[in-house]
């Protein structure tokens, strides 16, 4: 009897073991990174993760001949999480103030996940936090740009 246990419990283990290294294998098999064009030079960074995000929001606009209108504005903001500052990166963008041109794709190392593409325009760097210590370093930078096309689909 004791002889079953012991068997029942080393099999419990060895797929319990099995199935949290599958876990922590499935997580790193997308491949994020994001390319952006710099005049002639292409400019490709690995990128943790990604967010994107866009809402309306209606202004208050007054004209030159002093009357007040209500404008309806289009934001779009992009944030990224990077494993570690990409300086060229981070170069282009401080060196084009009227923004860069790029793309971040998605891409399963298996091909069992759709890959998947956001397009941006213009985008500039609205926010930058960078974090290094002994074990851990993390670039966050959100960027506002003027049109977002995800997956093919342009939102408006």
């Amino acid at each position: 009897m004791n002889r079953k246990n012991l068997i029942l419990l080393l099999t419990v283990c060895c797929f319990l073991t099995g199935l949290s290294y599958g876990q922590q294998y499935e997580e790193k098999r997308v491949k994020t990174e994001i390319t952006v064009k710099d005049g002639n030079k292409t400019i490709v960074a690995p990128v943790r993760s990604a967010t994107f995000s866009f809402s309306t929001s209606t202004n208050n606009v007054t004209s030159t001949d002093g009357t007040e209108k209500k404008v309806l504005t289009k934001n779009y903001y992009l944030s990224i999480d990077f494993e570690r500052q990409n300086v060229a990166l981070l170069k282009a963008f401080m060196a084009n103030k009227n923004g860069l041109d790029g793309e971040i794709t998605a891409v399963d190392s298996f091909g069992k996940i759709t890959t998947r593409k956001i397009e941006f325009t213009k985008a500039v760097i609205d926010s930058l936090s960078d974090q290094i210590n002994g074990d851990y370093a993390s670039a966050y930078i959100s960027f506002t740009c003027t049109a977002l096309v995800i997956d093919g689909v342009k939102i408006e």
